[in-house]
């Protein structure tokens, strides 16, 4: 190879090495990370396993806890925009088996001081008012897919689903279809103290101003979901506590 040719392809065999090692590097961290987490998981006699499903990267866990078992999975979706990937992540925790309402109810994560929706429409506002309200319900049913699963948003009818007011929750903002059962089952001390603790409590995932779970809560399960990253057993575990605490307050 003579000089000129060297000259042109070091570059090129540089930056080849460089993405090499890179993506060894990048293996080798996600393959420690995968370990720590079934060792996690194992200390704590909880199951866990990983996997991929669709364009998304599958995290599992199941477990007990203070009494009540429990399923959490995480979702690790990569895409590509124009300006570049992005990632986006789903946790989700659910468990089964207690009293809940008979129709859903839905408490929507928002920052303190923000419960009241920006716009408010009521029905019989005309036609502008019935488009928006269909844009909204198209949005918050994919919002219900992507936070729950379809197989919850399947059972949940979006457009059927109302603002509950005057239940001053804070951190909260509620939706349900049975308003009057709502309010009530909501106006439950236990309730209302357990979700308000939750939210005061910087230990849990609730406090989280941000990104504060949502809650769901669907004939006999109730469900908690939050957009963030879990890189640890840590980050689980906050919501894991947080859910065990409000399934017994709730029972």
């Amino acid at each position: 190879m003579d000089l000129t040719a060297f000259v042109f392809l070091a570059p090129f065999a540089f930056l080849a090495l460089v993405l090499w090692i890179a993506t060894r590097t990048a293996r080798r961290h996600r393959e420690q990370a995968q370990g720590q987490l079934t060792a996690d998981a194992a200390a704590r006699v909880w199951t866990f396993e990983n996997g991929t499903e669709g364009l998304f990267d599958l995290q599992r866990w199941s477990g007990h806890t203070d009494g009540h078992h429990w399923t959490a999975e995480y979702r690790r979706g990569r895409h590509r925009k124009s300006s570049g990937p992005t990632r986006t992540h789903r946790l989700r925790w659910w468990t089964e088996g207690f009293g809940g309402p008979t129709t859903p109810i839905l408490l929507i994560g928002v920052p303190r001081g923000k419960e009241l929706p920006a716009l408010q429409l009521t029905e019989g506002e005309g036609l502008l008012a019935t488009m928006a309200q269909k844009a909204a319900g198209f949005a918050l049913d994919k919002a219900l897919d992507a936070h729950f699963g379809e197989d919850a948003g399947r059972q949940i009818d979006a457009r059927a689903l109302r603002m509950v007011e005057g239940v001053g929750l804070p951190g909260f903002l509620p939706m349900a279809v049975d308003i009057a059962q709502a309010r009530y089952w909501l106006d439950q001390p236990a309730h209302r103290q357990a979700l308000l603790a939750q939210v005061d409590d910087a230990a849990s995932a609730f406090s989280n101003e941000q990104d504060r779970p949502w809650v769901l809560l669907l004939g006999r399960r109730l469900m908690l979901a939050q957009p963030v990253a879990v890189r640890s057993t840590a980050d689980l575990d906050r919501l894991v506590r947080a859910g065990a605490a409000l399934a017994e307050a709730f029972r």
